[in-house]
């Protein structure tokens, strides 16, 4: 952004992936990267092959379930340096507006709730990504990423006037206890005032 854009789709449905763009004539500056995990949908790592790729200083980090609203990449084109936090609101099964979910009223305190984020990825590399860590279980990365973004001093704005729907699905843990083991790797990262993870971008000491 904002003269050249790329579209990053990490997914481990990468076949299914790959037919429906081609079926829809939308593989032009798309990238595909197939990737496994032993156990449920922890969303680290995907964002992490992601953003490691891409090849721009500007990286918008979203989910399939998430649609935008308003003109998304022409508003975030109007805010070349800065890391932005769309406001975003929550479908119910009736496809009607439940609640929001992040706005500048509403969980304005950290960039945790990415569901439409734009960074810098300069940013994203000085507190390492997203821990690999949470891996082993389900959540919390994403108040981990928004923790240690706050801890790093690293600056961001919220806009309501960017704005995206939470498309409505069913939602479950798929590892028993897997959010209390994520949720004890959170708080210990605040304990210990973790900025960079060791498991991120980068594989900190690890083998």
């Amino acid at each position: 952004m904002p003269q050249k854009k790329e579209f990053i789709i990490p997914t481990r449905s990468a076949t299914e992936v790959r037919k429906f763009l081609k079926a829809n004539g939308l593989m032009k500056n798309v990238r595909l990267f197939s990737y496994q995990v032993e156990q449920g949908f922890n969303p680290s790592k995907a964002f992490n092959i992601g953003v490691r790729a891409a090849k721009y200083d500007r990286t918008i980090i979203t989910s399939p379930e998430v649609c935008p609203q308003t003109n998304v990449l022409a508003q975030l084109e109007e805010l070349p340096d800065q890391n932005v936090i769309c406001q975003v609101a929550d479908e119910n099964e009736a496809k009607q507006i439940d609640s929001v979910l992040v706005s500048t009223s509403f969980r304005a305190d950290t960039p945790a709730y990415y569901f439409l984020g734009c960074f810098n990825k300069a940013d994203i590399e000085k507190i390492n990504g997203w821990d690999e860590e949470f891996m082993k279980g389900y959540a919390y990365e994403d108040n981990d990423f928004g923790a240690r973004w706050v801890r790093a001093g690293l600056s961001f704005v919220i806009r309501d006037d960017i704005r995206a729907v939470h498309q409505y699905h069913p939602r479950g843990e798929t590892i028993p206890g897997g959010s209390i083991t994520n949720y004890d790797h959170f708080n210990a990262n605040t304990a210990n005032n973790v900025i960079r993870c060791t498991n991120g971008l980068e594989k900190i000491g690890i083998e």
